[in-house]
């Protein structure tokens, strides 16, 4: 029963002369009523150069942590999270995308000293079949290092899969982001991305 509402879980990534990246998280489920199940989590980042420090040339140590919370109410579904860097350097991914609560469409919100706050609404549509929403905000802070500015990022998605019919395996997918930067002689950042597939099975 333990293991239906609270799970625990580590890895530990270790590449000779380049990085050792620790990673733990734990999620903790909450039943209002039968129908109805909040969900909270915790997540902690570690990573260290290695041996020879090949990756940026000298040694580095870094952590990350992050707080989230998710509700569902009916068909939608509201999130909060906060992820904070400490001091020293930028959290690396030197490989693939980064798991931060606060990492989004553009940007990773894991400078070093950047704490980060995520607000995101998402909902499922009845009327139309395998229509989902959603929109966020991340409001970061201010960065040690000179040169870095605050920013903030704001993003909006819109996906269709139909689950039944002719149609069924395409999946279309439309997203925006604004990134803003209190800071710098730059303008405002803005992605738009448009995403298709289509599979099928023989």
């Amino acid at each position: 029963m333990l293991g239906r509402f609270f799970t625990i879980g580590a890895i530990d990534y270790y590449s000779p002369d380049i990085i050792n990246i620790g990673y733990a998280e734990t999620t903790l489920k909450v039943p209002i009523r039968p129908d109805w199940e909040a969900k909270f989590a915790a997540q902690f980042v570690d990573q260290r150069s290695v041996g020879d420090n090949l990756l940026q040339g000298d040694g580095f140590s870094g952590q990350q942590f992050g707080i989230k919370a998710d509700l569902p109410v009916k068909k939608a579904l509201f999130t909060v999270g906060y992820t904070y860097t400490t001091d020293g350097t930028n959290m690396q991914n030197p490989w693939s995308s980064y798991p931060g609560y606060t990492s989004v469409q553009v940007q990773d919100f894991n400078r070093a000293g950047e704490g980060a706050f995520l607000v995101r609404a998402g909902y499922e549509f009845t009327k139309v079949k395998g229509l989902s929403t959603y929109a966020l905000a991340v409001f970061g802070t201010q960065p040690d290092d000179i040169g870095q500015y605050r920013q903030n990022e704001y993003d909006f998605s819109v996906k269709w899969e139909p689950p039944e019919g002719v149609l069924k395996g395409l999946s279309l997918r439309l997203r925006y982001a604004l990134i803003q930067q209190d800071g710098g002689d730059v303008q405002d950042l803005q992605d738009f991305r448009v995403i298709l597939n289509y599979g099928r099975t023989f």
